[in-house]
């Protein structure tokens, strides 16, 4: 009994109720953290759809056109983003364009987010796709701020209660004390001792009952005594508090600004200081301040500190610019409070500022990308469409009509062929800035490649043919561009608003057949849109779409044509030549679409498929023990000079287990010839691999036996028309046999192609020719009907055509 009356009281009410309030409090945290972190996540996969929604429709017509250049600098652009951890696009059959990804310490897999990922559709074919992974280590800083400070705030309150407790456990001691004192008083006669217990405890009665009279005087005494103490302790505590606080700010990112309505004094703390220039604190008022605010942001922040007057909200938000001491302007996110008094009078605004710079930088540079042309400046299609919408609405209005014309350089493709894309570019960079200084029109875009488009509006036809003329006159002058002298045409399409249409996609559609139709005429001119010619064009651009459908169906079929070996008279290997099943016109012969598949660089994605048939079908005859067929396949200009050629054919290879010796590349003379060094490069390096090339159509392109020795090929295929027309003591003949004779010397294996008769035949066997293909032994077959044949002879002696089998 004796320890329990002598133990403090202090201590019997301290521990419970701190340990209570710090547990609630430390919830408390962990709640405001996990509630911090909801938010913040929803904002960072906000940001990313954005993000995704914006690139995906600036890089929507580099995947179409494949363009990897664009589509570079889009990648790198979007790296430049401080949350992009790594940035992946792949075309439409999953080949990497661009990939990069961010290795420093906020990069690291422990902080990556799950990958966003758009895939990129035009007319409901799918062209690309564009994976984002994002970075939540500034997302963990956030919350991890957010902890600290409910930690500070949890040990603060603490203290308090810590501070409240021993107060109170004082004034029960000092209670008692009292009454000590006056009961001794009282005994030795001193009547002016009175005793004020504040308590409800049991010695507040005990001490009334002992002497009632001492309250006032000792009320008194005691009420002075507390009062002081009471000062000095919320001094010290105000204090402390006060440099807690101040702790808190110098450490946080974020200004603290207040202003205090009753003393008109405004308060920014040293990181707001330091967004205007200031090095150290210092008192500024709110003239000041606003003094530093961007002239056309200025009426904002006036509204937005009026808002708080009116009662509009207690709290606000805005976006405004600063301009620093030296000139540079930042963007800053203000959030604030309005503080009401009981009579609901507004007696002070206190918030934070934020410096958004890096983050309104990053999205106008993603705008950019959305609505401008990387390379040129120019506007991009889609920031044509919203101008042109706005410009033929105004003509409606008024009644008056508006050209647009559809610019398109001609052979631009041979610049970057032979100069270079980088060279390419700075002609349509040095071409854009010339119109854009000459011409007088309303806009100037550029939509594609080597695509432009003008808008005049309140536009004549006479006035629309001046300005072609202007155009044609800016662009065929000679541009020298790093030391090479271009000399550059155009042709151009011309619609008229409202004749030829009354909005962007049907006068671009209509002005795009009138330029078609300019450059089949023979470039270098304009053309005003006719019906008649549209018609055409638009059944052109349903067969480009067909095409492009038929590849991803798988509706192109490989038939087999065989060559025999002259001195066995057996098949020893086939040419592959593509056909379509088309679903509505039946099987179609190439003449049908090679031509514009080449035109509109679906040869690619056609050529790969071709050969990756041709390759599962080596292999399987392989397998089926028809041993050593070569294959061989057509590449055009295009597959050839395709930066990954090499690799895209090793892959194939690998994928298709087809024996490398067995494949027989076949390229024209004009292919070869077009870019000799680049070629020279190409084959040498498939070459290494054991792949045999063959030179097709021997005798119609160049000076071919003064390049023939130059192009390091296998096969040489001699041209159909000379095989066809070869008569005794004829010029055919003589060109045949020279060509046989020179072939067999360079070691080369000699292919006639075209052979329909059997004296034709007998012809190429005379001269010793290695190999002969054409209709007199077979037309192109199927693979199971070319299987019949394989184990066939061949023997043109004798006989008539029919015996030749």
């Amino acid at each position: 009994m004796k320890g329990f009356q002598t133990k403090k009281l202090s201590t019997a009410l301290l521990l419970p109720i701190i340990l209570t309030v710090f547990v609630a409090l430390i919830l408390l945290t962990i709640v405001d953290a996990a509630t911090e972190k909801i938010h913040l996540t929803e904002d960072l996969n906000i940001e990313a759809e954005h993000i995704l929604n914006i690139t995906a429709d600036a890089s929507e017509e580099a995947f179409w056109t494949y363009n990897n250049v664009s589509l570079q600098k889009i990648g790198e652009t979007l790296a430049g983003y401080q949350e992009i951890a790594a940035i992946k696009m792949v075309d439409a059959e999953n080949l990497v364009v661009f990939e990069t990804s961010k290795d420093s310490e906020p990069y690291q897999s422990a902080y990556r987010y799950p990958v966003f990922t758009q895939e990129i559709f035009k007319y409901d074919q799918k062209i690309g796709e564009i994976q984002l992974v994002f970075t939540n280590y500034y997302l963990n800083q956030a919350i991890f701020s957010a902890i600290i400070m409910g930690f500070i705030r949890t040990i603060f309150i603490s203290l308090i209660i810590v501070v409240l407790i021993l107060f109170l456990s004082r004034n029960l001691s000092e209670s008692i004390d009292g009454i000590a004192a006056g009961v001794k008083g009282f005994a030795e006669g001193d009547t002016e001792i009175r005793i004020q217990v504040k308590d409800s405890h049991e010695i507040k009665n005990l001490a009334d009952r002992i002497n009632t009279l001492f309250d006032d005087i000792l009320d008194s005494r005691r009420q002075l005594t507390e009062n002081y103490e009471k000062l000095e302790r919320q001094e010290e505590a105000l204090r402390i508090s006060e440099e807690r606080y101040r702790y808190a700010v110098e450490g946080s990112n974020d200004a603290i600004w207040d202003w205090d309505l009753q003393s008109n004094e405004y308060y920014v703390s040293l990181r707001g200081l330091q967004m205007i220039g200031f090095l150290e604190q210092t008192n500024i008022s709110l003239e000041a301040w606003k003094a530093f605010i961007h002239p056309q942001d200025q009426g904002h922040f006036d509204n937005y500190l009026q808002g708080f007057y009116r009662h509009d909200t207690n709290f606000g938000q805005l976006e405004f610019r600063i301009i620093g001491s030296k000139g540079e302007t930042r963007w800053i996110f203000c959030r604030g409070k309005g503080i009401f008094n009981q009579n609901n009078d507004l007696i002070r605004v206190s918030g934070f500022y934020t410096d958004i710079t890096d983050r309104i930088n990053a999205e106008n540079a993603i705008n950019r990308l959305a609505y401008y042309d990387v390379l040129t400046g120019l506007p991009n299609r889609a920031m044509l469409y919203e101008q042109s919408n706005q410009l033929f609405a105004e003509l409606q209005r008024a009644d008056k009509s508006g050209a647009l014309l559809y610019i398109d350089l001609d052979n631009f493709k041979a610049i970057n062929d032979t100069r270079g894309h980088t060279i390419g570019d700075h002609v349509l960079v040095s071409i854009a800035r010339k119109l854009v200084d000459t011409l007088h029109c309303d806009t100037i875009a550029r939509i594609a490649g080597d695509e432009l488009v003008v808008i005049d509006k309140d536009c004549t036809m006479m006035e629309a043919s001046k300005l072609a003329n202007e155009i044609m006159s800016i662009i065929n002058k000679p541009w020298n561009i790093e030391g090479f002298e271009f000399n550059i045409t155009c042709s151009i399409g011309i619609t008229m608003f409202p004749a030829d249409g009354t909005d962007i996609n049907k006068l671009l559609m209509n002005a795009d057949s009138a330029m078609y139709h300019a450059k089949e005429q023979g470039k270098d001119q304009f053309k005003f849109f006719e019906q008649s010619t549209n018609e055409m064009m638009v059944k052109k651009i349903e067969l480009q779409y067909e095409i492009r459908r038929g590849i991803a169906n798988q509706e192109f079929l490989l038939y087999y044509q065989p060559q025999v070996n002259c001195a066995t008279g057996l098949i020893c290997g086939v040419e592959a030549l593509v056909r379509w099943q088309h679903p509505t016109r039946g099987l179609l012969p190439p003449l049908e679409f090679i031509s514009l598949a080449e035109e509109s660089g679906l040869i690619i994605p056609l050529g790969e498929q071709i050969l990756t048939t041709a390759c599962e079908q080596s292999a399987a005859w392989e397998r089926a023990g028809y041993k050593n067929l070569t294959m061989a396949v057509n590449f055009s200009a295009k597959q050839i000079n395709k930066k990954n050629i090499t690799e895209v054919i090793f892959r194939i290879l690998d994928k298709t287990g087809m024996r490398p010796e067995l494949l027989d590349i076949e390229i024209t003379e004009s292919i070869a010839m077009e870019n000799l060094e680049n070629t020279l490069a190409i084959i040498n390096k498939i070459k290494n691999h054991g792949i045999k090339f063959s030179l097709d159509d021997f005798g119609t392109g160049y000076s071919s036996l003064n390049y023939l020795h130059k192009l390091p090929i296998d096969h040489l295929k001699i041209d159909k028309q000379f095989v066809q027309n070869i008569r005794p003591r004829s010029f055919e003949e003589v060109v045949i046999k020279a060509t046989i004779e020179i072939a067999h010397r360079m070691n080369l294996i000699v292919v006639a192609e075209g052979i329909e008769t059997r004296e034709q035949f007998e012809a190429i066997l005379k001269f010793e020719g290695d190999r002969a293909q054409g209709y007199l032994f077979s037309k192109p077959v199927p693979a199971q009907a070319l299987e019949t044949m394989l184990n066939n002879v061949f023997n043109p002696v004798g006989g008539n055509q029919d015996e030749i089998y």
